[in-house]
């Protein structure tokens, strides 16, 4: 089915762009981008990189900044939940991530932090980490995002993609 909307989700900029430059060229521009925190006062950057809307929370460097620590939106017939994650301890798991999107009347939740992609269902809530674009983590290190598509019958289809290089 045909995606009516196209949403980068990316999360750990931490100031370095090698691969987000990377990334503006080799995909097709976003209808609007999501930002999960860590993004070191970058706001501005990214959105001119994109020409496009971004919405951004706040991560545990996101020091002295005004952006929310967390906030949910609407795409399609889905509720999702945006946070960095770390006043979560999903570094430890995502229980009481999962349990804070059940209770926003969520049944997305996404989160940054681990710097480790992840999809997954957790008691019947998708939860979606993009990686970190900048500093990846998870076995062979490879810089990660989310394309989040949102379908005409409103249903939303998330992957995990590396960074061409």
């Amino acid at each position: 089915m045909q995606a009516v909307k196209h949403i980068l989700v990316i999360s750990d900029t931490h100031r370095q762009f090698l691969y987000l430059n990377r990334l503006k060229e080799t995909i097709s521009r976003p209808d609007y981008i999501i930002h999960l925190g860590d993004v070191a006062r970058d706001q501005d950057y990214i959105s001119a990189l994109f020409g496009c809307p971004v919405d951004m929370v706040a991560g545990n460097n996101d020091l002295f900044t005004d952006l929310p620590s967390e906030f949910t939106i609407r795409e399609g017939r889905h509720v999702i939940f945006l946070t960095h994650g770390h006043g979560y301890s999903v570094s430890s798991g995502t229980e009481r991530l999962v349990r804070r999107a059940r209770e926003l009347g969520a049944d997305t939740a996404m989160f940054g932090h681990t710097h480790c992609p992840l999809i997954d269902i957790r008691d019947n809530i998708m939860v979606v980490n993009p990686g970190s674009i900048s500093q990846p983590r998870q076995q062979g290190r490879t810089p990660t995002y989310v394309m989040l598509r949102v379908l005409k019958d409103g249903e939303i289809d998330c992957r995990v993609h590396e960074v061409i290089i």
